[in-house]
């Protein structure tokens, strides 16, 4: 993952929303840190095996992709 980090910036030169997050005021001093949020634990991560059809409704994907798997013997 990809991240940035700036050192040494003045709080005033931060946006408003960052400062009052940060909850600091003035000329204090702060180092950023840019990175995408990390996956909640909590949170069910997404099926990427099946992600070209994740949105469809009509049919169960991983039932699908059970039966292409079977032997072709089982499956008759």
């Amino acid at each position: 993952m990809a991240s940035v980090v700036l050192e040494n910036v003045k709080a005033s030169e931060l946006p408003a929303a960052w400062r009052k997050r940060a909850k600091v005021k003035g000329d204090e001093l702060l180092t950023v840190t840019i990175a995408k949020r990390q996956r909640q634990a909590d949170t069910k991560p997404p099926n990427a095996s099946f992600g070209m059809w994740a949105d469809r409704t009509d049919l169960d994907p991983a039932a699908y992709v059970r039966t292409l798997r079977q032997p072709r013997t089982a499956r008759r």
